[in-house]
């Protein structure tokens, strides 16, 4: 009778753990700056399941927020071998990115940038090169990368102009910065961001605002010309 009562206490135990609550509560642990707890509830949702990605993701991200980007770096690994083809996978590529990036591994990150634009051709690979060229100082290769994210976005994207928007922002080119965000507009005018964005700029946000932006041209899967999205 003891025997039995222990095995179903073991057996309520284990279902009582539930891994999308410590996630949850691990990433809350984060945000609070708290990483020991966070660390702790993420090994305990490892260890039942290696093949966590989003635990092995989130403990990426706890341990940048250590500055232990190598050991950033492994559980990124982890968690890109589980979901290398997914509508996660970019989040994962930016966290390995920015992990060789905190190792002072450029030549590595600059590689493994490129690899990632050669296997995917996303619009978030070329994004996430030109923010590393941006951090980098090379401006002008950031803003050609930027280009080539527009155009392999097809214009399916608000966030990419708006991430064009902040790059030109950043750099005191607030035309450059207004045309983006009207880019932006006509392809999401639900986007609830970009009233406040066009205010900052000392734009009043209205429907007059919305371009359509420039049509990429292609000549089959080859990228043969540039659109001059942003006149400079």
């Amino acid at each position: 009778m003891t025997a039995l009562l222990g095995m179903i206490g073991l057996m309520f135990a284990a279902g009582c753990f539930n891994p999308p609550v410590e996630r949850y509560k691990a990433n809350k642990a984060m945000e609070a700056g708290d990483y020991e707890q966070a660390d702790r509830r993420l090994n305990k949702v490892i260890e039942r399941n290696p093949g966590d990605w989003e635990a092995h993701y989130l403990m990426g991200k706890s341990h940048l927020g250590q500055d232990r980007a190598l050991q950033a770096q492994t559980e990124f690994e982890q968690a890109l071998a589980v979901k290398d083809e997914s509508k996660h996978t970019p989040k994962i590529l930016d966290g390995m990115a920015e992990s060789l990036h905190k190792q002072g591994r450029n030549a590595e990150l600059y590689a493994f940038l490129d690899e990632q634009i050669e296997r995917y051709e996303g619009w978030e690979d070329y994004a996430r090169k030109a923010r590393f060229l941006a951090r980098a100082g090379d401006i002008d290769s950031a803003a050609l990368a930027y280009r080539q994210a527009a155009i392999f976005s097809r214009n399916t994207s608000d966030e990419i102009y708006i991430e064009i928007a902040d790059f030109y922002e950043g750099l005191g080119n607030y035309d450059h910065a207004i045309q983006a965000l009207k880019w932006a507009y006509f392809i999401n005018e639900e986007n609830p961001t970009l009233p406040n964005r066009f205010r900052r700029l000392g734009v009043v946000p209205g429907p007059t605002l919305k371009e359509q932006p420039p049509q990429p041209e292609y000549e089959g899967e080859s990228l043969f010309k540039l659109p001059n999205l942003i006149n400079e």
